[in-house]
């Protein structure tokens, strides 16, 4: 093998290897769900809200009114390069507690037992006209009373 075609070959590999790695995807994962271990020790009718924030820490979300449910929620999100990110596993355990904060249930739920719920930050709009700065500051400034400059 001549010296020309060892570098023309070593290149042509690196790139191959560069091209791959730009394939493999982003994968993020968000919140926390304990492991089954974890819950294979908390007993239903024996825990409280207490034994079990000792062992497994508190929840990412409560229930509404009260702190009657407790959710546990861990989202993994692929993402490939420019393509828009995708839920690719999604992880809730459910505990239920009496009023007495005994626990009553533990239910486990994945992407299968649901549907994606896409969370947006959406804004409401206000009534109005929307103006711009320069707008506003014209607005402010011919916003006045011709009653305030004659002395009455």
């Amino acid at each position: 093998m001549t010296e020309a075609f060892k570098r023309i070959l070593q290149s042509t590999c690196a790139a191959v290897l560069l091209g791959l790695a730009a394939c493999a995807p982003a994968v993020t994962v968000h919140g926390y769900v304990p492991s089954q271990e974890e819950l294979d020790g908390i007993t239903p009718g024996v825990d409280t809200t207490f034994t079990i924030e000792e062992r497994v820490g508190r929840p990412s979300s409560t229930s509404l009114l009260g702190e009657s449910d407790w959710y546990y929620v861990q989202t993994t999100i692929s993402q490939l390069t420019y393509n828009p990110p995708e839920v690719t596993d999604r992880k809730v355990v459910a505990l239920a507690f009496n009023d007495s904060g005994v626990l009553e249930d533990v239910q486990t739920y994945g992407l299968e037992d649901g549907r994606i719920i896409n969370l947006s930050p959406r804004v409401t709009p206000t009534g109005g006209q929307r103006q711009n700065v320069l707008q506003r500051i014209f607005a402010g400034l011919l916003n006045f009373d011709a009653g305030s400059f004659v002395d009455g």
